[in-house]
């Protein structure tokens, strides 16, 4: 739970430091999930498996073979060649098929642990932020490049349509929308720096909140003035 913003968002370690993924603050190193080192053990530990295996497979192939080859020469019309290599490249085969195996479940694990922690990130910014994102913006945050950002959120809406969705802003830009944590769908959120633009009426994607305001605002005096009038 970070102590800034309340969320409960991993972390993201740049160098020695750690931050907050939801609100960008410096946190403790350990004080949460990390999106940096989630499931990275379990792939290393995949990889080192896969060579081992490659390396018992081929290696123990090899020796089985050479010591068979040896035996038959040895003492030829005799079953001694297979008696001897038969054995030695089952157990090769056996052990280097169970490390390949392992290996690809390691690092299916590791990338589905990075991937949750990545998802998790995601929506503790949604939360935080109460509006819709861009790529951009949860690139900056996870330390991805906008593309990976982008492939990752749409991933996200394809998986979870009713948690993750897709529009086009006004100025053609895509926002991913999070209607769980972040308001409905379809909403946008001002920014404080911006401003309505008496010329161009609520041509800014923050303007229309405001010009509904106004809205508002005209129809209460419009409906106002007769009573004024009968008054007078």
């Amino acid at each position: 739970m970070c102590p800034h913003c309340g969320k409960n968002a991993p972390v993201i370690h740049r160098g020695l430091a750690a931050y907050c993924t939801a609100c960008g603050r410096e946190r403790l190193p350990f004080a949460g999930k990390s999106v940096s080192l989630a499931g990275k053990p379990s792939t290393v530990g995949g990889a080192v498996a896969g060579v081992l295996g490659w390396l018992v497979l081929i290696g123990g192939t090899a020796l089985a073979l050479l010591l068979g080859l040896g035996a038959a020469a040895l003492f030829p019309g005799s079953i001694a060649g297979l008696a001897i290599g038969l054995p030695i490249g089952f157990i090769a085969l056996t052990l280097g098929l169970l490390l390949l195996i392992s290996g690809r479940k390691l690092s299916r694990s590791g990338v589905k642990a990075s991937r949750d922690a990545q998802a998790q990130a995601i929506f503790s910014l949604a939360s935080h932020r109460r509006r819709p994102l861009t790529a951009q913006e949860v690139g900056v945050a996870l330390d991805l490049p906008a593309p990976e950002a982008d492939a990752l959120l749409t991933e996200l809406a394809k998986e979870r349509p009713d948690e993750v969705g897709v529009e086009i802003g006004d100025r053609g830009e895509i926002l991913y929308t999070f209607p769980g944590v972040s308001g409905a769908a379809g909403v946008r959120f001002p920014q404080p720096s911006l401003r309505i633009d008496p010329g161009h009426g609520a041509a800014d994607p923050a303007a229309r909140v405001y010009a509904e305001e106004f809205e508002e605002e005209d129809a209460g005096a419009s409906r106002a003035s007769p009573r004024r009038e009968q008054l007078r």
